[in-house]
Order: C-alpha cells, then structure tokens, then sequence
C-alpha cells in the first residue's frame, strides 16, 4: 500500500516519456518525409543541372560534340547515376550516354555510348533490358542553348528505385533511432521518477508512520520537514498538529487537577467544620457558620462560570443591547472590587471617560469583574492596577468594523505576560506557568472573550510598555 504511490509515479513518468516519443515520431515521419522528398528532388535538380551545364559547355559550333565531349559527359553521368539522350532541335537523337549504376540500360553500343549526327536514328531510346522499362525512370527534358540559340534537347533518366532504396533506408534508420530513443527516455524516465517518487512519498511514508503514532495516543512524535515545498508545508502543520494536541492534552491534566483542587478544598473545609460542630468541637456560631457559607459560595461561583462557559460555547447565551454608559459599568466594578485589592494591599484607580454603547450591562459588568480578578491575582502588594474607559476609532486589523468604538482598557503593574503565553491566554481551562500558584481553573478571561463577542466586540492582551499586563475590551461604540 504505501509503494503504490511511488509505482504509479514512475509508471506515469514512464507513460508520458514514451508518449512523447510516440508524438514526436508522427511529427518527424510527417514533416521530415516532406522534407526528405524535398531534399531528394534538390539533389537530382542538381545532377541534373551538372549535365546540362557539361552538354552546353562542350557544344562545339557547328558539329555539336566530340568524342571527348561524350566521354566527359558519361563520367558526369557515372557519377551522377543518370543516363542521358540527346536530341537535335528536329526531334533527331544524336547520342546516348548510360550511367554504370544502372547496369545496362540505354541504347548504344558497347561502352554505352553512340555517336551520332544527322544521320542518326530518331527513335526514342527504350531500355535493352527486360526488366527495366520507362516506367521505372524518372525523365526530365531540358534545351540545351548555347549564345541564345537552341542546339538541343537532352532527356535525362534518373532511376526511380535509386529514390524509393533512399527512402527506404531513411525511414529504416528513422524508425530504428525513434525505437532507441523511447526505449532509452522510458528506462531513463522509470529510473529518474523512482528517485523523484522516493524523495515524494518518502515525507508522506513518514507522515504515516507518525499520524499512526499519535492516533495510538504517542503526541511526542515529530516529523522533519524536508525542504519548502507542499510536503514541507504539510510537514509543518503536521508537527503544528501534534504540539496543539500535546498542550490540549496537558491542558487536559492540568485542569483536571485544578478542578479536583477547588472542589477539594472547599468540600474539605465543609466537611470539617460540620463534623467538627457535631462533635461540639466548635460552638455553632455564625461565625463558624459563615466559614461554610463562604466556602459554598465559592463552589456556586465554579459551577456558575462552568453553566457561563458552556451557555457560550454553545451560543446558548442571552444578550440584551441597550444603550449605556461603559464609564458607569467601569465605575460599579471598581466599587465591587474595592474591598478585595484593599485587603491585598493594592491600589485600584479609574480614569473613566464618557463612551456610550449597546450592551448587556450586568454582561460587561462580568467582563470587567474578571479582568479585574485577574489582574488582581498578578500584581504584588503595594502595586497598581488602573480602569480606564474612553471612546475613538478602532485599530486596523480588528476582527469587527473600524471605529466608532469605546475601549475598556484594564492596566496593572505586574510582571506581565510572557509571550509564549499571548497566543492562548484566552482559552478555556488555559493557565500559565505564572498561574499555577493561584486559585481558578483558567476559565475567566475564556467568560470574559466569550461575552466581548457576543455583543460584537473584541478583547486583546499585551504587555504595557511601562511594566505589567494590559487587556483592553473593545466595543461599537452607539450611534
């Protein structure tokens, strides 16, 4: 299974190398026999050519041609592969002159050679041999002028076998060389598609190998990305995958653990103190009851931000849009949270400017409680943690519609958020390694991202450039 990728690469390879061959052997048989037919016809026009230049050149006035004059002519016509009938401008024929290539052909005496003048015979040469006719020469018919006047006639006989062995043997030597060309460029092809293929389905072998390792529940492994290409890129979010599952896995852990510790720890406190004043070791005073009250409290708050989490994950969450002041939201929250920072020691202050918007108060109202809490959880004593709201444009890239907005900005002076913790500080159960020492299950600032967008904001954190956290809140601002 996991080499039929790579066989089917190289066969395809293969296939397209040969029909290529296969087309460019149509071309060449199509085009290149014209060409060769062309080719031929300009050679014969030139032997012919070298005839009638020797007959023009040697005419001497006014007996024609000498012996000497034919001889020269039958070694042209030797060499050229051509027999040669001459006539008188009466139609008479004075000589003929036989190429040897063509065995015994034309009419004439022994040499192949007749000389002849007035008297000559005026028959039309035919061939002596029985096995070669008319039919199988080509004939072509050229005056001879010589100083403007015509002396002559010369037929001149080309073989037409002589064109037909050339052919041939072209075509023969032409399909033989196409034959090794496609045998070569398929073999070549299959070698050169094997490597191609290997260095293909090699990454996606080992993707497979590792996809199988992770769903047999191994999220240690990691392939190598090899290269910047597709593969690469499917490599990468491979590896990008499994790091996600990974930290949901330890994520899973860890809220685990936080969950069975805020439930542990109020249930222990309870069950103390109530069999504690069972046991008549401590009076039943609304003292040492409020101790259970606080702690139940507690529980109700867990389960209360478990129903808010699911109510908004499950877009079950009730939104009312009207319209308010986010500065007399800001104001509430820093009243509500006055006591808490007052008993850690920390400065809460508020810089609240006028921005009116639509939302769901007591909604905002939770979203700045949460933010103050977290900020509150991050900042030493004796430190600052400041409220701000104002209203103006929105930046670039916000996910919603540029401005009018109104920013909800909560600043504190704490140690900040590592970077590494940026891209997933607003995901549910999601606590950084500065957040293990302290109380909740990472739930907060998932509430508070959730109901910033539900009423069609967005919520951001950063570091402050002067030193701790910021998250600004930002909402359309009403019209």
């Amino acid at each position: 299974m996991k080499r039929g990728l790579r066989l089917r690469l190289a066969l395809t390879h293969a296939l397209v190398a040969l029909l290529a061959i296969v087309v460019v052997a149509v071309i060449v048989f199509v085009a290149g026999g014209r060409r060769f037919d062309s080719y031929l016809s300009q050679v014969q026009r030139s032997r012919n050519e070298a005839v009638v230049n020797s007959l023009t050149q040697t005419y001497k006035a006014p007996d024609g041609w000498d012996a000497a004059s034919i001889y020269a002519l039958s070694q042209i016509a030797l060499l050229n592969n051509v027999d040669v009938a001459v006539y008188s401008p009466q139609g008479q024929l004075l000589f003929t002159v036989q190429g040897r290539h063509m065995g015994r052909g034309m009419m004439g005496g022994g040499n192949g050679m007749m000389g002849g003048g007035a008297g000559a015979s005026s028959a039309t040469p035919t061939p002596q041999s029985t096995s070669l006719t008319r039919d199988q020469f080509e004939v072509q018919r050229y005056p001879l002028v010589v100083d403007g006047q015509q002396v002559g006639t010369a037929e001149i006989y080309a073989p037409r076998t002589a064109r037909a062995a050339a052919e041939s043997a072209y075509q023969t030597a032409l399909t033989r060389n196409l034959v090794i060309a496609a045998l070569a460029a398929a073999v070549l092809a299959f070698l050169i598609s094997l490597f191609v293929s290997r260095r293909i389905t090699g990454p996606l072998e080992e993707l497979t190998d590792a996809a199988e390792d992770v769903a047999a529940g191994n999220l240690e492994v990691r392939v190598s990305p090899r290269g910047d290409d597709e593969v690469g890129a499917l490599a990468a979010a491979f590896n990008a995958m499994a790091d996600r599952l990974a930290r949901d896995e330890q994520w899973r852990r860890d809220m685990t653990a936080d969950l069975s510790h805020e439930l542990r720890t109020p249930l222990a406190t309870i069950q103390s103190r109530i069999e504690a004043l069972e046991d008549g070791v401590l009076p039943a005073t609304p003292e040492n009851l409020r101790v259970i009250g606080a702690e139940v409290e507690r529980l109700g708050r867990l389960l209360g931000a478990l129903r808010s989490l699911n109510e908004l994950e499950s877009e079950d969450v009730s939104v009312e849009h009207e319209r308010l002041d986010l500065a007399a939201v800001g104001r509430d929250a820093i009243a509500r949270a006055e006591t808490v920072y007052a008993a850690k020691g920390v400065r809460l202050e508020g810089d609240l400017g006028p921005a009116a918007v639509k939302g769901d108060r007591e909604r905002l109202l939770q979203v700045a409680a949460n933010l103050l809490e977290n900020a509150l959880k991050f900042t030493p004593q004796d430190g600052r943690v400041v409220l701000a709201v104002a209203s103006g444009d929105g930046p670039a890239g916000a996910a919603v519609s540029r401005g009018p907005w109104a920013t909800l900005t909560v600043t504190d002076s704490g140690p900040g958020v590592d970077p590494v913790d940026l891209p997933f500080i607003f995901d549910r159960f999601y606590r950084s390694q500065a957040a293990r020492g302290t109380q909740g299950v990472g739930l907060g600032l998932a509430i508070a991202r959730g109901l910033v967008e539900a009423q069609g904001g967005v919520i951001e954190a950063a570091d402050s450039p002067a030193g701790g956290a910021v998250f600004t809140v930002r909402l359309p601002a009403a019209g």
